[in-house]
């Protein structure tokens, strides 16, 4: 199958380097730092300025898309019309309007979206999956998830036009869409933040429709160097810790341990193991085998468009200072 990847920042480097390792072609990039390209793919495959440009010479089947959130739909929207499958890095889109533009396209041109949300990808929270789906931890009673970070992101991140919100749009989305991957679909949104849209802090408490609750946590003002990303559940038989995620790959915390437990009334620690790095590395390659079998993907429009709307829930919450049912913004019934 053949890729085109847009854009080679960070996370660009790592989708390229996913897609050599997946066996699929990398047929063009596109990207506007042309020494940057240069040094990513030398004389590899074609680089590219243009989106149409670069769909329209190399044909790719998927448009694998690594730019600033902002340009998520025209440059989705315009592969799709092209004829490619899409995949997106996270977020789906800014805004609710945005997954519906996304999605009305990919139903008018018959292609598949896929949505990198990674984190569903790395081993211990799989392991998560698993012990509540196996019935270890029993009924969900509480998920509790944290994003305590030293210092802020740089370049584009800090325009919240660019990024489509504050911290929770950025990296808080992936507090978000694990939220619903461990406790389900949330029904209910209360939250409070400093600046809603351009927030450095939030504190969210969800409600989900299994009648479990949520909280997620998160701010910009821990100390240099900290990077918090832990998540917590308890439930009626059991509880869990995964200690963090990027916190490894940023080296606030280093070693073995990833995930413990409490089963059958003791702590124990697992022996799973893996890293941020690789969790982006196996979303990608999940998505794009995905789409070459004809397979909707694992995270998809429907994943993708549901996280978009906790947050929005969440900043009409933290406005207007009232709960926000999600299904009223969404459509779910």
């Amino acid at each position: 199958m053949k890729v085109a990847l847009c854009g080679l920042g960070e996370i660009g480097q790592i989708h390229l380097r996913a897609i050599r390792e997946s066996g699929h072609e990398l047929v063009g990039v596109l990207e506007l730092n042309r020494r940057l390209a240069v040094e990513s793919v030398g004389d590899e495959v074609p680089i590219h300025t243009e989106v149409m440009e670069m769909v329209e010479l190399t044909e790719p089947d998927v448009v694998d898309i690594c730019l600033p959130h902002h340009l998520h739909v025209p440059i989705a929207v315009a592969a799709l019309e092209a004829g490619a499958d899409v995949l997106l890095e996270k977020p789906m889109a800014i805004d609710l309007a945005g997954c519906d533009e996304i999605i009305a396209a990919a139903e008018a041109f018959d292609h598949r979206v896929g949505i990198s949300h990674n984190q569903i990808h790395f081993a211990p929270h799989r392991r998560l999956r698993e012990l509540i789906d196996a019935g270890r931890l029993g009924q969900i009673r509480a998920i509790y998830e944290r994003l305590w970070m030293g210092g802020k992101y740089g370049g584009w991140r800090e325009d919240s036009s660019q990024v489509g919100g504050g911290l929770l749009m950025d990296a808080g989305v992936h507090r978000v869409y694990m939220a619903e991957y461990l406790g389900g679909p949330v029904s209910t949104v209360s939250a409070v933040m400093d600046k809603p849209r351009s927030e450095d802090s939030f504190v969210l408490t969800l409600e989900f429709e299994s009648g479990a609750t949520g909280v997620i946590q998160g701010g910009y003002h821990g100390p240099e160097g900290v990077f918090d990303d832990r998540i917590e559940i308890q439930g009626s038989a059991g509880m869990a810790e995964a200690l963090g995620c990027e916190a490894f790959f940023e080296g606030d915390l280093s070693g073995d341990l990833r995930l413990r437990a409490r089963l059958d009334g003791a702590w124990v620690d697992d022996p799973v193991t893996g890293d941020w790095d690789e969790s982006v590395i196996a979303s990608v390659r999940a998505c794009l085998d995905d789409l070459a079998a004809g397979r909707e993907p694992e995270s998809g429009l429907a994943a993708g468009r549901s996280a978009v709307a906790v947050i929005e829930a969440a900043y009409r919450s933290a406005e207007t200072g009232n709960s926000i049912r999600v299904s009223d913004l969404d459509g779910r019934q």
